[in-house]
């Protein structure tokens, strides 16, 4: 077993167990079951609208587990300790993140820290905080 850096046990604590993506949450409350009807069925993007949505909540949920049994180990021993594996899938986890981002991106340069580069800095930070919630999560 291994002791997660305090820094981590922090981060993971203090992250929020809402999806950021305002479309999931308001697809969820206009349909709480993320079930499409057979009107929407009809359209690939809606259905991938919903099938991204259930993924993401799925995920949620698994990390909102997570998160609770690291508060617990936290708050009991003021240390949290993971097997030897966790480290493996979440080094597993970034690789597969960078992979992605780099074909998803792959016609774009984003090395410009230029100020009117507004939209290369968004993605940055979107994909250096989807990796840390990509660690957490995978566990």
């Amino acid at each position: 077993m291994w002791r997660l850096p305090r820094e981590e046990v922090h981060w993971i604590l203090a992250q929020s167990n809402e999806p950021v993506c305002t479309r999931f949450r308001d697809l969820k409350r206009a349909n709480p079951s993320l079930v499409p009807s057979p009107e929407e069925e009809k359209d690939p993007s809606t259905m991938l609208l919903y099938t991204c949505a259930r993924i993401c909540y799925e995920e949620e949920e698994k990390f909102a587990k997570f998160q609770a049994w690291v508060r617990c180990e936290y708050a009991s021993k003021g240390f949290v300790e993971v097997d030897y594996d966790y480290f493996g899938r979440r080094a597993e986890a970034i690789r597969r993140s960078n992979e992605a981002r780099d074909e998803v991106f792959k016609d774009y340069d984003l090395s410009s820290d230029d100020e009117d580069d507004y939209a290369g800095k968004l993605i940055k930070r979107t994909e250096v905080s989807y990796e840390i919630l990509l660690e957490a999560v995978n566990c």
